[in-house]
């Protein structure tokens, strides 16, 4: 009796993920069903075998997309966002948000102060900051084409005043 060797299985399993791709583009015109998100990126599965990494603020700020990786950081978590380069990377509308901790500005909204792109949250209300850094970093954990990296080791011996506060309304009325 002839036995299953490996490599029948992997013609197998072959067969079966072409078949699955045929009928994917003859339903939908596209060979995964639609899906674009990180489980397809190669990238994303290098990190999984590299495992969680702990940046410091000088390493994280090489991860700004002129090199490579984009990396953005809030409240010491750290996301791979490089699938979005249009947005982050050098020219993009939020590329002042990678490459460095900017929690400040995730609860206070101000991304036309400079100042306001740091970690130090003196001066704002605790609540506020927990429930607008629970809510930035939990839509970074679940966006399909986002994911998590690590940490960034966050120096809190702030010297100096904290930042002025910002003098608009966080969201305005339409």
């Amino acid at each position: 009796m002839d036995r299953f060797t490996f490599l029948d299985v992997l013609r197998i399993i072959g067969g079966l993920l072409f078949f699955n791709a045929l009928l994917s583009y003859w339903f939908t015109s596209d060979p995964t069903w639609g899906y674009h998100g990180k489980y397809l990126n190669w990238r994303f599965y290098l990190h999984q075998l590299h495992g969680e990494q702990t940046l410091t603020l000088q390493q994280l700020s090489q991860y700004d997309g002129s090199h490579g990786s984009i990396f953005l950081a809030i409240n010491g978590s750290v996301f791979d966002v490089s699938s979005n380069r249009a947005v982050y990377g050098p020219g993009g509308g939020y590329h002042q948000l990678v490459g460095k901790d900017a929690a400040r500005v995730y609860v206070t909204g101000c991304f036309l102060k400079p100042d306001e792109y740091t970690h130090d949250l003196r001066g704002l209300d605790p609540e506020e900051c927990e429930k607008d850094i629970t809510g930035w970093q939990r839509f970074f954990h679940n966006h399909k084409n986002y994911w998590y990296v690590g940490q960034v080791k966050l120096d809190y011996d702030f010297q100096g005043e904290p930042p002025e506060p910002c003098k608009h309304v966080k969201f305005p009325l339409s």
